[in-house]
């Protein structure tokens, strides 16, 4: 990412006296970027870490690195002398670092001499730099939860676009910067609240809280209406679309008419081939009632595939436990056969070893201590015979004692088999209940869907007067019951409703003693968002350096920030939002900076990928971790939860997506086909669909299985971000060139935006 900083350290005057070399002053300056960017707390090589004297003092596998003192003896300087077979740094290392000059060496040597004096880091003040006009790529997306606003970072300002109208709305600002800007340096991240009133950003070393304010318009705003079409306009339109017009309005363009028609519904019509272009019903309550039944027909769709699969899993195990359970039944019955015949071998063996210990015995007794050479070369055959039939004894009690084993073993399977086979048959039992109503909360929401479309078709309440906006990217209509409602011209979505008011009643009287009643109704509507600045959190030491991700939790009541120091620490900091003040700070969640967030549906969990490569779960109230997630060889660029909970997604650098199986822990699948970094990653709504951006000009949408969707290629420009609204309807991705675009759901394009 490109920031444009000037970095000025506050130090003595150039020259410096040779007693007054310090380690953090006139040494740290030049060892930073060509020897601590390999020797330090998380790339510690050779065991050594240079980052203080003292550590260096300590030394690494070869021993200490200096010796105060003496510089002659201290390994460092025979290192950067390329001394002793040592030659630091290496050529063509990887971090960029070269060799010390003989100024610096010279330096390092006298420092070391003068005894290796440590002082305290020195405070530094980052000078931010105007930036170039030309520098303004979009590193964040943040959308809506209802799908209708769409912000984006460019360079340091943040603009919010209306989806439903596909206009520029508002350039989020901070009245202390200047230009219009939102912060000083680079917008790095973005975070909607859930209910829509707040837009979270953040930057370097700060986060700003923006509060949305829908504006009313002025009083005295000057006010225009839109003329009405030509009777031979209306009569064509009436004729094509064989409506009854009951008024109209031309856009100021004069390229469109709006007609209200006596079926209740607006309509607007392209002038020129006399053909319609959208049709505008429904309700602002309508349109979101809509939402919800889409939104709850996609969640019971991935239900039912969830519970589907787990049905699929358990037969594939039940399967597997027949084929045990069928071994275990064959071993009971094979033991059952040989072990009469195993327990009828031991008496004989028994017998014939009382028979020889009878013997012995006999023998024993009758020597009595006696020598007499035959009887005790008899007793020692007798003893040998008995060892013998002891150990054929032995042997035959062991093969009962196996055989019964065997089937004890065998039985115990069956018990579990049997036992298993009980828990998964009520699983699949469970699992098919939980289809059934997930298919039934489905076909509900799917009916009422329907029955409330075609209650918008049979709408009986007429429109009586119609208008475009100044800029025809709004079309209003005033209802005989006296509701105003106004839709965005270019998707047909209701943004803005009035309702009904008492109309006001006038009687005039003229000379000749004739009485003239007059009725009026006045309806305002029409809004202008703005989002003013609520909240700035940048206190002195709080953010390392950038902040990376925000991200709100499900109930809107706390905000969580990820960062940190760059190779050195992933810190993760939560704010209560009302108040701004710190929740909680999990300083080295990560041993590398945090570079996304996400929460799980139910807020418990946070879900945290980082420069470590490592993607961790955390239980949100502790700060315990439940899951580290190992799967990516390169950054973890972004993370996210399906609504369900069950599965998280995460990107990573290598161009790679994974999909992880929440429930167990593991991973679920690895999916490919991206040729350099996927830079962002989202589901979609209550899907298995996920959105995705990479450096490889491509957005494209894969499901949790790897499947791709569809894939919008030959894009201009890396690709930093995407988003979707949640019913995939509209795709919407930025870059580095600047434009953001919008997509319809087949990849269709629609719009596009600029920086100016």
């Amino acid at each position: 990412m490109k920031k444009l900083l000037q970095t000025a350290l506050l130090i003595s005057p150039a020259f410096v006296l040779a007693d007054d070399l310090e380690f953090y002053r006139d040494v740290y300056p030049f060892l930073k970027g060509n020897c601590i960017s390999c020797h330090n707390k998380t790339t510690t090589k050779a065991d050594l870490n240079m980052e203080t004297p003292e550590l260096m003092i300590k030394g690494g596998e070869s021993g200490p690195s200096i010796i105060p003192g003496k510089s002659a003896e201290s390994l460092i300087v025979a290192a950067s002398l390329h001394a002793k077979d040592m030659e630091m740094p290496p050529p063509n290392n990887k971090s960029g670092a070269v060799n010390l000059t003989p100024e610096q060496i010279e330096t390092l040597k006298l420092w070391i001499d003068q005894g290796a004096k440590s002082t305290k880091p020195q405070e530094r003040t980052i000078v931010l730099q105007a930036f170039s006009a030309s520098v303004d790529p979009i590193y964040c997306l943040a959308i809506s939860k209802d799908g209708r606003y769409a912000a984006c970072g460019r360079s340091n300002r943040i603009f919010v676009y209306d989806l439903a109208t596909r206009q520029l709305v508002a350039q989020v600002g901070d009245p202390a910067e200047k230009n219009g800007a939102a912060h000083r340096a680079l917008v790095q991240s973005l975070s909607f609240s859930p209910d829509g009133t707040r837009l979270a950003s953040g930057s370097y070393r700060e986060v700003k809280l923006w509060k949305l304010d829908m504006a009313k318009p002025a009083a005295n705003a000057p006010k225009s209406s839109s003329s009405p079409a030509s009777p031979d306009l209306v009569k064509k339109i009436a004729t094509a679309g064989k409506v009854v017009i009951l008024s109209s309005a031309m856009s100021a363009d004069g390229k469109q008419v709006a007609i209200g028609c006596d079926d209740g519904s607006v309509r607007i019509w392209d002038v020129a081939t006399v053909k319609p272009v959208i049709e505008l019903r429904g309700s602002l309550a309508a349109a979101k009632k809509m939402a919800e039944f889409d939104w709850t027909i996609a969640a019971q769709t991935l239900e039912q595939s969830f519970q589907k699969s787990e049905i699929a899993r358990i037969e594939s195990q039940d399967k597997a436990l027949d084929i045990l359970l069928g071994k275990a039944k064959e071993a009971i019955t094979t033991m059952s056969k040989v072990l009469p015949e195993k327990q009828k071998a031991v008496p004989p063996t028994t017998e014939a070893k009382n028979t020889a210990q009878k013997a012995v015995d006999e023998l024993t007794a009758k020597l009595a201590g006696k020598k007499d050479v035959a009887v005790e070369k008899e007793l020692k055959t007798a003893q040998d015979k008995l060892i013998t039939v002891k150990m054929t004894e032995v042997s035959a009690l062991a093969a009962v004692s196996a055989a019964e084993s065997n089937v004890k073993d065998a039985e115990d399977d069956v018990k579990r088999i049997t036992a298993s086979k009980a828990a998964n048959a009520k699983a699949v039992a469970a699992a098919n209940a939980a289809i059934a109503a997930a298919k039934a909360a489905q076909d509900k929401a799917a009916a009422e869907l329907v029955a409330l479309k075609q209650s918008l078709t049979k709408s009986s309440v007429k429109p009586v007067a119609v208008s475009f906006s100044g800029a025809s990217q709004r079309v209003a209509s005033m209802f005989e019951d006296g509701t105003l409602r106004v839709w965005a011209a270019a998707t047909g979505t209701p943004i803005e409703e009035s309702g009904a008011s008492t109309a006001t009643t006038t009687i005039t009287s003229s000379p000749d003693g004739t009485f003239t009643a007059s009725k009026s109704v006045t309806q305002t509507a029409g809004t202008a968002p703005r989002w003013t600045l609520e909240r700035k959190i940048d206190q002195k030491g709080l953010f390392a350096d950038r902040v990376n991700a925000v991200r709100f939790s499900p109930d809107g009541k706390t905000l969580a920030t990820g960062g940190g120091e760059l190779s050195r620490s992933g810190d993760i900091i939560f704010f209560d939002v009302a108040t701004g003040k710190t929740t909680q700070t999990w300083k080295e969640k990560h041993s590398d900076v945090v570079l996304c967030l996400d929460f799980s549906p139910d807020g418990k969990k946070l879900a945290s990928g980082a420069a470590d490569k490592i993607v961790r779960v955390s239980e949100t109230a502790t700060g315990k971790q439940l899951n580290l997630l190992e799967g990516h060889t390169h950054h973890v660029t972004s993370v996210a939860f399906r609504n369900d909970g069950r599965v998280l997604a995460t990107a990573g650098a290598e161009g790679t997506v994974v999909t992880w199986d929440m429930i167990i822990g593991e991973r679920k699948k690895k999916i490919e086909g991206w040729t350099k970094e996927v830079t962002s990653l989202q589901f979609i709504g209550a899907t298995n669909q996920i959105i995705t951006s990479a450096g490889d000009n491509r957005v494209r949408i894969v499901n949790d299985e790897g499947t791709e969707i569809r894939n919008i290629t030959d894009l201009p420009d890396y690709m930093q971000a995407a988003v979707s609204t949640p019913n995939g309807g509209m795709l919407i991705a930025g870059g580095e060139d600047s434009l953001l675009r919008v997509w319809d759901a087949t990849g269709k394009a629609v719009a596009s935006f600029g920086a100016k």
